[in-house]
């Protein structure tokens, strides 16, 4: 005992033991070299941040000065508009490069030349789609002065590519991509203005829906297709005139065309504005909103700047990366937002090839030659470049051939945005606009994106106009393709410009506008689209009318409140008729879940969500739990409803809403469908709430009393690089609770799969005509580990603003002329 106990002495701690100091030590050591490893980055990262004070010798007639404020925005002022320009080019570029480069490449079909071969697919749509070929007919549309402001605003652009590749400081992601941007040119200036309208384009996929639907179930599933007016009594932003619609056009059973491609705008982009008349203010001048909503990134999609031009004009606000000027905000004597237009700018045509002549479509009797064109594609690897060949008919680029032989071989898209525009020549004359009648006819001319301008100026006056290049269709409605060969489907030419909805002091005091319909269908003589979102108008007029009609005047702060105003007026609608289907639902009506198993009484933590919704307020609360209920429920059915029953995915709202309450009204759903089986509302209830509440249960647990929105639907702003490790842990942002969702004034729209909220309003923007306010979600900067990067993000998520005045900079920077002697390469 004696030598067992001596020996269990004599044992090592473990602690003492060679294999643990080996291992420790490693780990040490390897801690260590990670972390030289980091602050070499860091280092590396924060050496190539953009220079912010001090002087630069330029090549720049006169002196421009640029004061940053504590948020990073730069107010730019001198004596000359170009040279002016030509700082916004440089500051721009230093803080949005990659970003600005990413868009001229998505835009023209150029990824796969640094990304790879896995880009190669977009690359083939983009270049199909061709808003790289409709560059030069935009620049030629350019003024002498917005010639030479593109051209000052490239060249300054290029200036910093320059400074920054010579110097080894590019952004992060270039290193990390192991490429250099190009020097800048006003035809990426161009194709930044077209991209900006493509992402606000959303009807080439609906009419491939809707002719999907009446392919497979007749002429019956036109009642599936969106229609504003169909789907309730919702308000226009303006009365009309007379006029009738046209009727929805006959379309022959035909091939399948398929779905379109990924890479396909999100048809839901949208906005809120509106403007109260001084009469109701405690200023006395006009009050303005306006909160754009796309899908959150970064760096953000608006890039804050401030431009004072000695002699011209001083405006302040937000502009998108690659175009100059100040495309929103406010100039002193006016103000001014937008929204989408939500209107229909593009057509699906059917084409018929000629089978002895594959490049010859026909039309009017005849086969006409295509253009056909040979895209390069070059692609990071590969020494030769990818031909892909394109063609192009009189209706437009040739996007999918879809059979050998038949009636049908191929459709092709005509868009508006593809026609010359005077978008960038309007900048200026808008940033010049001094009232609201002078402001208006500054947007002559603009082509796309297709939006809904709200306006209001020192003098009292408040204005809207919905501004696009619309298509005359003698023929048709949009809802559908159409027949190429046809002549009588081609478009009548374009609607002027003094026939667009339009108005200017109301007598009601306010205008508004949430991509709600512009002019009833029946009291307009154009075919502008069907497919609009009624239900932030619908809280908003309320808000609207509300304040107006109280004693007190409005106030800024009311403007605010309204901007992040979470009532869901859709659930308002939609939960009675939820509830009451439920509460008649009885077993002999049926219903499986999602694996065919036949569903029983109601479950304990069914009855309790139930109960939940039933007392709801409609303010969707991150501690709500009946909001996350309904929004499970409504979100889902897509999927639970109409792809699980028809074998197809129906997101849109309109489609959504007009189901369920005439279900409701008439008991049934599906009825008249060719080959799909009638069901009972109750039934549809039964089954779509209990998918509901089960997703429910598994992300939250089986007590209903204790979920919270908010615990699901959270922030979510990813970088480009930011879904490749380790990048998305020090890219990506997010995490914060949210309220609201798309249905809301307080817009945010999620992923359903995770929860995550990307779609908002990443700029907010309220003004009374004297200290405008606003806030970017989430900084002004591009640049990782610039104090800009994110800086804003907690202000937007408290539901708070900065002003937009500048008292004292936080840096300055000084465009001097360069010496005698200097080049711009020293």
């Amino acid at each position: 005992m004696y030598g067992t106990v001596m020996t269990s002495m004599r044992r090592k701690r473990w602690y003492e033991r060679r294999w643990w100091k080996v291992v420790s030590w490693t780990a040490v050591v390897l801690v260590w070299i990670a972390a030289v490893l980091l602050a070499a980055v860091w280092f590396y990262v924060r050496s190539g941040l953009p220079q912010t004070d001090g002087v630069i010798e330029a090549p720049v007639g006169s002196e421009v000065r640029v004061d940053r404020d504590e948020r990073g925005v730069a107010q730019i002022s001198g004596e000359s508009a170009e040279d002016v320009f030509f700082a916004q080019g440089y500051v721009m570029a230093q803080d949005r490069m990659f970003q600005m480069d990413m868009t001229r490449r998505q835009a023209g079909g150029r990824l796969a030349e640094v990304i790879g071969p896995q880009a190669v697919e977009s690359d083939e749509y983009f270049r199909t789609y061709g808003m790289h070929r409709g560059t030069e007919a935009l620049t030629a549309e350019f003024n002498e002065e917005t010639e030479a402001m593109v051209t000052a605003f490239a060249d300054g652009v290029t200036a910093y590519i320059e400074e920054a590749s010579s110097a080894g400081e590019l952004p992060l992601e270039f290193q990390v991509l192991g490429y250099e941007p190009e020097a800048w040119t006003p035809e990426d200036t161009a194709i930044a203005v077209k991209y900006m309208g493509y992402t606000l384009n959303g009807n080439f996929s609906e009419e491939l829906r809707n002719y999907e639907l009446l392919r497979r179930f007749g002429e019956e599933a036109s009642f599936y297709f969106p229609d504003y007016e169909e789907a309730g009594e919702y308000p226009a932003i303006l009365d009309g005139v007379e006029t009738a619609g046209t009727d929805l056009p006959a379309l022959a059973a035909g091939p399948e065309l398929g779905m379109a491609p990924e890479w396909t705008p999100d048809p839901w982009n949208g906005s809120n504005n509106w403007a109260v008349s001084g009469e109701h203010t405690d200023t006395g001048l006009p009050m303005l909103a306006n909160d754009p909503h796309l899908g959150l990134a970064i760096p953000a999609v608006w890039y804050q700047t401030q431009l004072e031009i000695e002699g011209d004009f001083s405006s302040m606000g937000v502009t998108v990366p690659g175009i100059p000027g100040v495309v929103l905000g406010h100039n002193g004597s006016v103000s001014w937002g937008v929204t989408s237009l939500s209107a229909d700018y593009e057509d699906v045509y059917l084409e018929r090839q000629d089978p002895e002549r594959p490049s010859f479509y026909l039309y009017d009797g005849e086969y006409e030659a295509a253009e056909v064109i040979e895209e390069e594609i070059f692609v990071d690897g590969e020494e030769e470049p990818r031909i892909h060949r394109v063609e192009v008919t009189r209706n437009g680029p040739v996007m999918n051939h879809v059979e050998e032989e038949g009636p049908v071989s191929a459709y092709s898209l005509r868009w508006t945005g593809m026609e010359p525009g005077e978008e960038l020549n309007g900048i200026l004359r808008v940033n010049r606009a001094e009232t609201v009648d002078e402001f208006s006819e500054g947007l002559e001319g603009f082509v796309t994106p297709g939006l809904s301008w709200m306006f209001a100026d020192t003098e009292g006056g408040i204005g809207f106009r919905g501004q696009a290049l619309l298509p005359v269709r003698p023929s048709s409605t949009g809802q559908l393709p159409v027949p190429g060969w046809d002549p009588a489907y081609q478009w009548d030419g374009f609607i002027p410009g003094e026939e667009l909805p339009q108005e200017l002091n109301p007598e009601s005091g306010y205008l508004m506008t949430a991509n709600h319909q512009p002019v009833p269908a029946d009291a307009y003589p154009y075919e502008i689209g069907r497919n609009f979102l009624p239900f932030r108008a619908v809280r908003l007029e309320e808000l609207l009318q509300e304040r107006i009609g109280a004693e007190d005047p409005v106030v800024l702060e009311d403007m605010k409140q309204m901007q992040q105003d979470i009532t869901n007026t859709q659930a308002r609608e939609l939960v009675p008729l939820l509830t009451e289907a439920a509460a008649s639902w009885t077993e002999a009506d049926g219903g499986t879940d999602m694996e065919g198993e036949a569903l029983g009484s109601w479950s304990a933590t069914e009855e309790e969500a139930l109960a939940l919704l039933s007392d709801w307020d409609f303010r969707e609360e991150t501690d709500s739990a009946a909001a996350l209920v309904y929004q499970l429920w409504y979100e889902g059915l897509p999927e639970t409803l109409f792809e699980r029953h028809l074998d197809i995915t129906l997101p849109d709202h309109l489609t959504r809403q007009r189901v369920l309450t005439e279900g409701a009204a008439s008991g049934t759903v599906f009825s008249g469908l060719e080959g799909v089986e009638e069901r009972s509302i109750e039934r549809v209830i039964r089954e779509t709430f209990h998918d509901a509440v089960t997703r429910a249960v598994e992300l939250q647990g089986d007590e209903a009393s204790g979920w919270a929105w908010g615990d699901y639907h959270q922030l979510e702003i990813n970088h480009p690089l930011g879904g490749v490790f380790p990048f998305n842990y020090v890219l990506n942002l997010g995490g914060d609770a949210l309220p609201g969702s798309g249905m809301t004034p307080g817009a945010v729209s999620y992923n359903i799969e995770t929860g995550g909220a990307d779609h908002s309003a990443g700029w907010r923007f309220v003004s009374d005509l004297q200290d405008p306010e606003d806030v970017l979600l989430p900084g002004q900067s591009g640049q990782w580990l610039s104090p800009h990067y994110d800086d804003q993000l907690d202000t937007w998520v408290e539901g708070a603003y900065g002003t937009m005045r500048f008292t004292e900079p936080e840096e300055s920077l000084e465009f001097r002329p360069e010496q005698e002697g200097d080049t711009a390469d020293e």
